[in-house]
């Protein structure tokens, strides 16, 4: 399956420097730190999935990495998901389970940078 190529401004990693500059410092920490749980619920839940199918679970987790993933800037991640979700919609369970693991790997990356930048913005008293 041919994945779409978009090149766009508000992708790399100056995207989620923009967004934590758009909401400050004061809301900086708590966006990141939902960012990882969000995107760690969504791993899980695709992770979970592993002997067979499940539909449901793809189309839903998929469609908020695809969001989430966006917002930060991360296309290769946001590029898989979008490829998932293709893949969920028609039911196609090959190239669901080929994607699986290269978006799972990559998410787990973002999952980090993510972690990352929250315990160098994390104020003292939080």
């Amino acid at each position: 399956m041919q994945m779409p190529s978009r090149p766009s401004p508000e992708t790399g990693p100056d995207a989620l420097d923009r967004l934590l500059a758009m909401v400050g410092p004061a809301v900086a920490p708590d966006l990141l730190r939902q960012l990882a749980e969000d995107l760690g619920q969504c791993q899980a839940d695709l992770a979970s999935v592993g002997a067979g199918p499940n539909w449901q679970v793809w189309r839903d987790s998929s469609h908020v990495v695809i969001s989430l993933a966006g917002s930060v800037g991360d296309a290769d991640v946001q590029t898989l998901a979008e490829a998932l979700n293709l893949a969920a919609h028609g039911q196609d369970a090959g190239t669901a389970q080929q994607l699986l693991p290269q978006l799972l790997d990559l998410l787990g990356a973002l999952i980090n940078q993510i972690k990352a930048r929250y315990s160098q913005c994390e104020a003292p008293n939080r």
